[in-house]
């Protein structure tokens, strides 16, 4: 059975800001429900119109699959355990004396700019409105990988001695990196994709 107008405008409106699997995905289960309701005796319009109301406002939709999207639900992980590495790796680098080691001062600047960038990518995709957007999560995850790839190689290279405190601090790098890394090309699709059109 072909969409009847008022499904047309719900499409054309959520596909302008839903990436294309979910819109599909959404669209069947729409058309399901305008079915389900048509063999229940519905006439065609009072079906659709049923049917989109189930589903709510367009606004509405959006809203609940930029909630749920993975890339703000990393976001939401990565934030709330930030002050845990930070405390870990700070604590670590007071003690062992950093500001000691002999690192090039571009290379502490080039950091603390990732850093700085890192949080704030994490938190605009708090504050997205499009799932699309949430895909930015991405980035800030292989910022986040860089930073403790450069953490560790600050450790191995620079570090004087390996002191009892940067174990922990070591140990949260590495199992942050095997967890977030294979995660990366999934959290970045919807960004590559709304950058790159829909496909």
């Amino acid at each position: 059975m072909a969409d009847d107008e008022l499904i047309g405008a719900y499409r054309a409106e959520l596909a302008q800001r839903l990436p294309s699997d979910v819109l599909d995905e959404l669209l069947d289960g729409l058309v399901e429900t305008r079915d389900a309701l048509l063999t229940r005796g519905l006439d065609a319009e009072s079906a659709n119109a049923a049917a989109l109301d189930e589903f709510g406002e367009p606004d509405v939709v959006v809203a609940a699959f930029t909630r749920n999207a993975p890339g703000r639900r990393y976001a939401v992980r990565l934030l709330a355990t930030s002050p845990a590495f930070a405390l870990l790796w700070g604590t670590a680098l007071i003690i062992a004396s950093a500001w000691t080691w002999p690192i090039p001062r571009l290379l502490e600047v080039a950091y603390g700019v990732v850093l700085l960038g890192v949080a704030c990518v994490l938190l605009s995709v708090l504050r997205a409105t499009n799932p699309a957007a949430t895909g930015r999560a991405g980035y800030a995850i292989g910022g986040l990988i860089v930073l403790d790839v450069g953490m560790l190689a600050a450790v191995t290279f620079a570090a004087p001695a390996l002191s009892w405190t940067m174990v922990p601090a070591i140990a949260v790098s590495l199992l942050r990196i095997g967890m977030v890394a294979p995660r990366l090309p999934t959290l970045l699709a919807p960004a590559r994709q709304a950058s790159g059109g829909k496909g």
